[in-house]
């Protein structure tokens, strides 16, 4: 994991200066006259939803006195197939929600990273007597086509990573794979399960299934998109602090006073556990499964340099009982994920920086001088970046996921 500072990436990202972004359409960038109605640019990514878009775009045309996207059309010219580029017809089919693919690419000129490849969703005009005219346009990257039909199935005997793996084996009755995308996993976190007798998918869609699994174990779900852009990228499925490839290695250091905009920290004690005890039923054996996990265990490593802080606090012990567990290591495993989980929301923080593109969910970020309660490592679960007439900015949502490094 390679640290990198503001003044580092700006050799990179030709010094911040002048921001761009490109959307091609079906391979195809955007014409100039339409890339000159485009206000404002966001991209947005989470690790336990599905990443998209929005477009802010003028829907006025000035030397016609009428509406340029949506207000004008007729019904014949949204149905004509393949109209001439630079037509009225062109025009109105543009930002359709269809089948086309989008790609959306940010950066500054001379790099721009690849931030999505996926679908427009949904177009939102806004008319109004004091404002003008102005279509919002939304979408969505591939994972959405996974939410086209549920399924049923089961994995008798397997680890969740296995699992994972499974599905890109899977086909659709109707033909063609049911997962559009690779499947990646890290081979440690997989060493490390326990197989579970019996798991099944019911009437779910594939992506939520595996959301699901990703949440019972304090893993996280990514699309990390190809460097290249000739692919979608590769889905990423396995532990927060796991080195995965297939995006850019990167740590940014984010100093307050100098490359920090706005950070907003919070430590919340009120519901924090100091002990997780999971109970179950053994079928095998008929007895009672009782096994508990307490900060002391070597494996809860996040946010030890402060975990006296919230022991001042009385925190509280939980059990579960509504679970299904059927072995001893398996109660042990999903206890000890609870307990992760609850770490990670020990401290969440809020910050906005310099536009960042490779600033992502699923990657980390270093906050340095805002004490010893806030500074440290934090995970990233959802980045937003924009491109405006205010320039590039990155806002970040994370929670703070430090070993206890001495600063």
């Amino acid at each position: 994991m390679g640290v990198v500072t503001l003044g580092q990436e700006s050799q990179i990202q030709e010094a911040f200066y002048t921001p761009r972004f490109e959307v091609r359409i079906a391979g195809v960038g955007l014409p100039r006259n339409v890339l000159r109605d485009v206000t404002s640019i966001t991209y947005h990514d989470y690790i336990k939803q599905i990443d998209g878009f929005d477009l802010a775009i003028n829907n006025w045309d000035a030397d016609r006195n009428r509406f340029k996207y949506v207000g004008q059309e007729t019904m014949a010219e949204l149905t004509q197939a393949n109209p001439p580029a630079g037509t009225d017809a062109a025009l109105y089919q543009l930002f359709a929600p269809c089948g086309k693919e989008v790609e959306i690419r940010m950066g500054y000129v001379g790099e721009l990273t690849s931030m999505l490849k996926g679908n427009f969703t949904s177009i939102s005009p806004v008319f109004s007597a004091s404002t003008p005219p102005v279509l919002n346009v939304s979408g969505l990257n591939i994972l959405h086509k996974l939410r086209t039909r549920q399924y049923t199935y089961a994995w008798p005997g397997l680890r969740d990573s296995d699992i994972a793996l499974n599905l890109n084996t899977l086909r659709d009755p109707r033909g063609g794979p049911r997962f559009p995308v690779p499947i990646k996993i890290d081979e440690n976190a997989r060493n490390a399960e326990v197989p579970i007798d019996y798991v099944a998918e019911n009437n779910q869609y594939d992506i939520d299934f595996l959301l699901t699994r990703a949440r019972r174990r304090s893993y996280v779900v990514v699309l990390r998109p190809d460097p290249s852009g000739k692919t979608p990228g590769s889905l990423y499925f396995g532990p927060p602090d796991s080195n995965n490839p297939a995006l850019r290695d990167v740590t940014f250091q984010l100093h307050w006073g100098r490359s920090l905009i706005e950070f907003k920290p919070k430590m919340t004690n009120a519901t924090q556990v100091a002990s997780v005890t999971v109970n179950g039923w053994n079928r095998r054996t008929k007895k009672p499964i009782v096994e508990r996990v307490t900060l002391d265990d070597a494996r809860i490593r996040c946010n030890r340099d402060i975990h006296r802080l919230m022991q001042q606090c009385d925190p509280r012990e939980e059990i579960v009982v509504t679970e299904p567990v059927f072995t001893s290591r398996e109660a042990h495993e999903r206890a000890l994920a609870i307990l992760n989980n609850a770490q990670h929301e020990f401290v969440k923080c809020e910050g906005t920086t310099i536009g960042l593109p490779d600033l992502r969910a699923g990657l980390h970020v270093e906050i340095l001088k805002v004490g010893a309660r806030f500074s440290g490592l934090y995970f990233i679960t959802e980045t937003e970046h924009t491109i405006n007439d205010n320039g590039y900015t990155t806002k970040f949502k994370a929670q703070r996921d430090d070993p206890g490094r001495v600063r």
